[in-house]
């Protein structure tokens, strides 16, 4: 299914729900806490990135349905670069180093070919990092003192990659299906757990005319997969009926 669609249907979706009467307006919640992301192929010597924040705030609607964002960031320093070509099994002889950048190569070279000799001296390492904004409805169900719910949401992920002088960064549409539960802690806050699924729409990658491709690229166009996983604390506002 193309992206826009999806990322259409999410929209067509928060519409409706959006317009319920202003009486069904019930409040809502902020929570921010820790987040935990696997990474697929930002880096080839990494699998995760351990260091990460969540920022998400939802609008209730009414006792079962709410419009929920979600702000979240995660990074990686000191990654060793890879000496394994970051394309596929077809990988085109690399070209040379004139009238190109990084953006044309991301995806054909080895990470350690941009490793100057004087960068060397003191170590060449890969960094990191991307921030990811997506917005959608989320269906709560009230358990007893636990609150499980569940969302889908779609918007953008924003990454960069940086190996010694070279740095790249690119904006990519995502959609985020997931779901945890939102554990009384009091009678305004609570403790969540959640996990989402996230995927990067990429672009195939020209290997015919890499120089002309403008964002960040992965295997043979692949879209990229994470899960995403976060503990935080969550704070009610306004009035909320269980």
């Amino acid at each position: 299914m193309p992206k826009s669609i999806v990322l259409g249907c999410l929209l067509a979706a928060s519409i409706p729900l959006a317009a319920q009467p202003a009486a069904a307006q019930v409040g809502g919640d902020v929570a921010i806490g820790y987040s935990y992301l696997t990474n697929n192929e930002l880096a080839a010597n990494a699998t995760s990135l351990p260091a990460g924040v969540f920022f998400d705030m939802s609008a209730q609607v009414n006792d079962f349905v709410s419009i929920a964002m979600d702000i979240n960031g995660h990074f990686r320093r000191g990654i060793e670069p890879s000496t394994m070509y970051a394309g596929g099994p077809n990988d085109m002889p690399v070209r040379p180093l004139e009238n190109q950048d990084f953006q044309a190569f991301s995806f054909n070279r080895p990470e350690n070919e941009y490793c100057s000799p004087i960068l060397e001296l003191s170590g060449c390492h890969v960094h990191i990092q991307t921030v990811g904004a997506v917005a959608g409805p989320r269906l709560h169900v009230q358990a007893g003192g636990a609150r499980p719910f569940f969302h889908l949401m779609g918007g953008v992920s924003r990454s960069l990659r940086k190996i010694g002088f070279f740095a790249h960064t690119a904006t990519h549409l995502a959609i985020q299906p997931g779901g945890g539960v939102d554990i009384s802690m009091t009678p305004n806050t609570a403790f969540r757990i959640q996990a989402d699924y996230r995927m990067t729409f990429f672009p195939e990658p020209n290997q015919a005319d890499p120089g002309s491709q403008s964002s960040l690229v992965s295997n043979d166009g692949v879209d990229f997969r994470d899960f995403k996983l976060s503990f935080g604390f969550v704070f009610n506002l306004g009035s909320r009926r269980n």
